[in-house]
């Protein structure tokens, strides 16, 4: 399923999504595109599932508008308005060079014959590199967190009418996030990484019932010499104990290995929200000669029981699989 090459400009595909995109019961995918180092924009791709999971090209559910994007680096899928319809939410951090001027974030909105409306979200211009989207306040609505130089919060009001916050979180540079309930206590956490070679710590910033986020009520996380960027989390019990442990996929840092080589780290969910390093339970962890890849997923793979890790591109080639109690071994998809 290759992305298209749309007017001569090789497409990004790190901000891929899969959604039931015309209502047809069989999953789909999306790409917001974009292309490094584009100054304008290209539109995105939809890839329409013919029911056995053979994809091809189609933009049709856009009605001739498809979202553009000039280096969308994360779409998220949530319902936001609350028609149990699935909408997306892209994060675009435009022109990665500098000056960095930035882009806005999009919202798509899918209706109930099966077609996409956006919009081209104007309050805010920004390196937009990472978005994730849970309740944060427990209202049953769909909030959103938006990283970068300086993230903020949209809050919904039910309807995708979005409210800009930057109060709810402390100002400090984001590349990386999820919001996943860690702790388990009824409230999702917010799971943050960046550059620690820059000094910025991976940190968990627990939930709360009033939505907010502080340094006060956080973990820091333990840092990686010279895998110092995070690219992505996953908080899964992998070791069957009924906590979930969280596993940070990582990429080199610093000025000799930038982007270069993965790293798979594993924490262990100790209860009390505290963790023990334990990526030595991975035998044959990435190394620097692998690619980077921005997302891991976790999903029991072999159907036996228990949760494997694996790349989301299976170009990648990239196993690790579980034997039920928190061990992985490294073999291919």
């Amino acid at each position: 399923m290759p992305v298209q090459n749309i007017n001569g400009y090789t497409p990004l595909t790190d901000a891929i999504a899969y959604i039931d995109a015309n209502n047809d019961g069989y999953t789909d995918v999306f790409v917001a595109t974009g292309s490094y180092l584009l100054e304008g924009e290209i539109i995105s791709e939809l890839f329409l599932n013919n029911t056995s999971n053979q994809f091809s090209y189609n933009n049709g559910p856009f009605n001739g508008d498809v979202v553009p994007a000039t280096h969308a680096r994360k779409t998220i899928v949530a319902d936001f308005n609350g028609d149990s319809l699935l909408d997306m939410f892209i994060a675009d951090h435009g022109y990665d060079a500098s000056p960095f001027p930035g882009n806005n974030p999009k919202l798509i909105i899918q209706d109930n014959a099966g077609s996409f409306s956006w919009t081209r979200m104007t309050d805010q211009t920004g390196f937009h590199h990472t978005a994730t989207a849970a309740d944060i306040d427990n209202n049953g609505t769909i909030d959103v967190f938006v990283g970068g130089h300086s993230p903020f919060f949209y809050i919904n009001d039910g309807n995708a009418n979005f409210t800009f916050n930057d109060s709810l979180f402390p100002s400090r540079t984001v590349y990386s996030s999820e919001l996943i309930d860690v702790d388990q206590d009824g409230y999702v956490d917010l799971l943050i990484g960046a550059h620690e070679f820059d000094g910025a710590a991976t940190v968990i910033y627990w939930g709360s019932s009033g939505g907010s986020f502080t340094d006060a009520n956080s973990t820091t996380l333990t840092s990686v010499d010279s895998y110092g960027t995070v690219l992505d989390f996953e908080a899964e019990d992998l070791d069957g104990d009924g906590d979930k442990d969280v596993v940070v996929t990582r990429t080199g840092g610093g000025n000799s290995n930038f982007y270069q080589g993965v790293y798979i780290q594993l924490l262990v969910n100790n209860g009390s929200r505290a963790f023990t390093d334990a990526t030595t339970q991975i035998n044959d962890n990435g190394t620097a000669s692998d690619s980077w890849f921005p997302w891991l997923r976790a999903q029991d793979l072999d159907d036996d029981g228990d949760i494997d890790l694996f790349s989301d591109d299976i170009d990648d080639n990239f196993l690790l699989v579980n034997d039920g109690s928190g061990n992985f071994t490294r073999s291919t998809l």
